[in-house]
């Protein structure tokens, strides 16, 4: 096999794993339809008129800037409000109510969708890498 046929077999491999980690989008930038399912749910320990804070736990991922939005789980988690991370510490983040729809209480929670993984840290990519790199190898033989 040619350095050039390895070298399209590597970028097809690349490109697939690509495709299959599907389009990045960021869902605060242009509306969002849905909140994502597997965002992230936490308790509202302290509301008042323009913040709240949440306990983080084991969420190393939340950083400022983050979008949250607050759901009343006594109404099949309609949504309550959009909130914007401030900042956070090693134990808790504090929110700021960015629009609401209905005023924000420690008995809603809140959801916080986890930011995308760029391709370059996709566990993925670097296994189609490696897989491309050792097929090629082998069939240059």
């Amino acid at each position: 096999m040619t350095p050039l046929r390895s070298a399209c077999v590597l970028a097809s491999l690349l490109l697939a794993a690509c495709r299959a980690q599907g389009p990045v989008s960021d869902p605060g930038a242009s509306g969002l339809s849905r909140i994502p399912r597997n965002a992230a749910r936490f308790e509202i320990e302290f509301v008042d008129d323009s913040t709240a804070v949440i306990q983080l736990e084991e969420a190393g991922w939340v950083r400022r800037g983050l979008v949250a939005y607050a759901v009343d789980p006594q109404r099949r988690d309609a949504l309550v409000a959009r909130l914007t991370v401030l900042s956070r510490d090693s134990t808790s983040a504090r929110l700021l109510i960015a629009s609401q729809v209905t005023r924000v209480t420690t008995e809603h929670f809140l959801l916080l969708p986890k930011p995308a993984t760029p391709w370059w840290r996709s566990r993925s990519v670097w296994t189609s890498l490696l897989s491309g790199l050792a097929a090629g190898a082998l069939l240059s033989r």
